[in-house]
């Protein structure tokens, strides 16, 4: 199974999204889960500069990532729930190349999420801009479990 083009958002999640006042809404990467961005010690998770399917940061936000700072953005945690949180974006070098992360609060998501989050899961992470200042967000959707690779609806 390779990583196919992305389906349409689940309803839940764009209803969850609106309710922030959330627009803006697109897809900016595909994944497998890798065992590291399901450890809590390490507190990330990684989107790799080079499989970002299109830009998403304005100039002021990419700016302040480039001089190694971090934002708060507001996340949409996978499962039933679609519990909100607040995490850090970075951009950090890993190995050879550039990724953004997202961390500060994420061990908190692994914890609530560690039924359903598993290695080589599929999960999909879109961006949404909040009101009132069209704050960034993400949502994690788990698109294929890891445990038996059955899709999820």
């Amino acid at each position: 199974m390779g990583l196919e083009p992305p389906s349409n958002m689940p309803q839940s999640f764009n209803d969850c999204i609106q309710d922030l006042g959330g627009s803006e809404i697109k897809i900016i990467i595909q994944k497998f889960l890798q065992v590291i961005d399901l450890m809590s010690q390490q507190n990330r998770l990684s989107i790799s500069l080079k499989q970002i399917k299109s830009t998403f940061l304005n100039e002021d936000e990419e700016r302040m990532l480039n001089a190694k700072r971090q934002m708060a953005v507001a996340f949409v945690e996978p499962g039933l729930s679609l519990s909100v949180s607040t995490v850090n974006l970075a951009k950090w070098n890993i190995g050879s190349s550039l990724s953004y992360i997202i961390n500060g609060d994420y061990s908190k998501v692994l914890k609530n999420n560690k039924d359903s989050l598993k290695p080589n899961a599929v999960v999909q992470i879109w961006l949404f801009r909040a009101q009132p200042n069209l704050q960034l967000g993400f949502a994690l959707i788990k698109v294929i479990d890891g445990e038996n690779s059955q899709v999820i609806d």
